[in-house]
């Protein structure tokens, strides 16, 4: 039984490009808060530039 959808988004450096991992989220959640709160928060570790950077999220796909 299905539970409801989530979306698969890619992280990306802004600045170099670099794809740097992947995160699903519900288009909003049981708060009502939508993806786009959650990813404002979200930083990872770039090998190329050698620090810790906001990312850029792109939506890839539907899991289901």
């Amino acid at each position: 039984m299905s539970r409801g959808k989530r979306t698969v988004y890619g992280m990306f450096c802004p600045e170099t490009g670099d794809r740097l991992g992947t995160v699903k989220y519900h288009k909003q959640d049981k708060k009502g808060i939508g993806f786009k709160e959650h990813v404002k928060k979200l930083i990872k570790y770039s090998p190329r530039l050698r620090k810790r950077v906001s990312v850029k999220v792109k939506e890839e796909r539907h899991s289901k």
